[in-house]
């Protein structure tokens, strides 16, 4: 008979009892969530911070159950896996997005995903890009789709070095599209890196002038991540009829007369893990991360309050 594995009693996890700023995040030692029925337990060693964190912690959604515990994806091992799964077994190297767990999210040691939330690594992605990747990938391959990107197309990804403005760019280009990114001067190496042809700063006096030198006959589509004062005056550079696509989530909503706006959101499920690793192949993913132990989780949220994170940030769980 195949070995049980026994799954200590209790786990590390950052945990939050009320809405508040970052240090209403504790460190604690809590149950470790066991198998149960379609259910996988990853020990988890890397997870992402998103704005839906910062947003939860600081009750932007409402009010918040003593001890929950943040996190919406990460990359970790499989621990345990409950009756009826099949796709994944003890040992496996995994990376999963599953918003908002029942049982907990990925700010700790040990986490309980749905097995159709759960997939393979690709064997050679690095563990700590995966743990960075799943929500924002996944968001940015639905974009992707959502404008049916394709070869020849000249694509303006608006927020191109944050977290779905990384992948946009690098699975764009990867697609055979030429990617023309905005980002501050610091970052705009980072995004021509990412594959983009082009980078300008949106918020430079000669940004018009700009876009007139390396998009004379205007953008084909926008993917927006994100959303500024000198959006509208961009957009105004797609062609007639072209589409823009953005995010569920970003604020103000994105429009332009004449223009068709579509919004989409990252997809949770096998189905789109498996598309997403088709698309990655054996290509290295060149995603910039920034990471912090678990223990200095209020950091993490500090640094991602002061904005302007270039990637993503990531926690490191357990080594």
């Amino acid at each position: 008979m195949p070995t049980v594995p026994v799954l200590p009693k209790t786990m590390t996890a950052a945990v939050i009892d009320a809405a508040g700023p970052s240090k209403a995040l504790q460190i604690r030692s809590v149950p470790t969530p066991q198998p149960t029925h379609g259910h996988v337990i990853v020990a988890v060693e890397y997870a992402s911070i998103g704005p839906w964190d910062v947003e939860q912690r600081a009750g932007t959604f409402g009010t918040i159950k003593p001890g929950t515990i943040l996190g919406a994806d990460g990359s970790g091992t499989v621990a345990a896996v409950g009756p009826g799964v099949d796709n994944v077994k003890v040992g496996d190297r995994v990376y999963s997005y599953s918003y908002g767990n029942a049982n907990g999210g990925f700010n700790a040691e040990y986490v309980s995903v749905p097995s159709d939330r759960v997939v393979h690594l690709p064997p050679h992605l690095d563990m700590v890009v995966a743990g960075a990747m799943p929500c924002v990938a996944l968001t940015a391959l639905s974009g992707i789709e959502t404008l049916k990107v394709g070869r020849d197309q000249r694509l303006l990804v608006f927020g191109a070095s944050g977290g779905v403005g990384s992948f946009a760019t690098w699975l764009a280009h990867e697609k055979g599209a030429t990617v023309v990114g905005t980002a501050r001067p610091d970052a705009q190496k980072y995004v021509r890196h990412l594959g983009a042809a082009h980078a300008f700063d949106p918020n430079s006096t000669e940004y018009e002038a700009e876009i007139r030198k390396i998009a004379p006959e205007g953008f084909d589509a926008a993917l927006i991540a994100t959303n500024g004062d000198t959006l509208t005056g961009i957009l105004k550079h797609l062609k007639t009829s072209a589409q823009l696509a953005y995010p569920n989530g970003v604020e103000p909503v994105p429009v332009l007369k004449g223009h068709t706006s579509l919004a989409y959101d990252g997809e949770m499920s096998h189905p789109a893990f498996e598309r997403l690793n088709a698309a990655i192949g054996s290509r290295a993913v060149p995603l910039k991360t920034e990471v912090f132990a678990l223990k200095d989780i209020v950091a993490a949220h500090d640094r991602f309050e002061r904005g302007h994170v270039v990637g993503k940030l990531v926690l490191h769980i357990k080594s």
